[in-house]
């Protein structure tokens, strides 16, 4: 062989091996949760004796939000066995607000942070239940006070004070999670391609699974039905 010719196959072999060593490509998936039927749901609505001068004398637990196309908020949805990934800690504000939990619904990774305020002119406490109990109180508005969650699971909040205040976080030792805003849509992004089930997991309305594949062009759309 020729030394042009041997130097072109060299180039030829270099640039495979580039190909090679490419990563894997990544997927997303796109979804909308909706409430089905025929059925009238409506969220919990009590009625309150607990500081009504600042919390008003009636609440709902929030535990149905719709939208005008029956878009299903606060749905939690999380891959089943996930692929492992890295993933750096983050914080959540969970804010005590208008004596209620904001935001109603949330996705962490292990090892992350809650952060609890009370931006609320009275005491409330952030009292988590589930994989650990943990309680902060916070009796002076503007107050925040922060706790690491590393145990996976779901977790309830609630408040110790008024009774009506709940809010659910899930913790997973992996990224591809994520909640139904206001009009039911949720995205997950960063998995490769194939096949997975969602695990979906709503406060009222209970589990759900939905097995959902991603194709080699990376993307994902699907709608998904509850029903009352």
């Amino acid at each position: 062989m020729g030394k042009r010719a041997m130097c072109f196959a060299m180039l030829l072999s270099a640039c495979g091996g580039m190909q090679n060593t490419a990563p894997p490509s990544e997927g997303e998936i796109l979804g909308t949760v909706r409430l089905t039927g025929e059925v009238s749901i409506e969220p919990t609505q009590i009625e309150n004796t607990t500081d009504p001068d600042v919390c008003g004398k009636s609440h709902t637990l929030e535990d149905i939000a719709l939208s005008k196309d029956g878009g299903l908020a606060n749905v939690i949805v999380a891959i089943q066995n996930a692929p492992s990934r890295e993933t750096p800690p983050k914080t959540l504000i969970l804010d005590n607000a208008a004596c209620r939990f904001e935001p109603h619904a949330a996705v962490l990774t292990s090892g992350s942070t809650i952060e609890a305020k009370n931006s609320d002119a009275v005491l409330h406490t952030t009292h988590l239940y589930g994989p650990a109990e943990i309680n902060i109180s916070l009796p002076i508005q503007g107050m925040t006070s922060s706790r690491t969650l590393e145990s996976t699971g779901i977790y309830s909040v609630k408040c110790d004070i008024h009774g009506w205040m709940q809010a659910y976080i899930r913790v997973d030792d992996h990224p591809f999670h994520a909640v139904t805003d206001a009009r039911g849509n949720f995205r997950i992004e960063g998995l490769p391609p194939g096949t997975y089930t969602l695990e979906l997991w709503h406060e009222r309305l209970g589990p759900m699974e939905q097995e959902v594949t991603i194709p080699e062009t990376g993307h994902a759309s699907i709608d998904i039905e509850y029903s009352p």
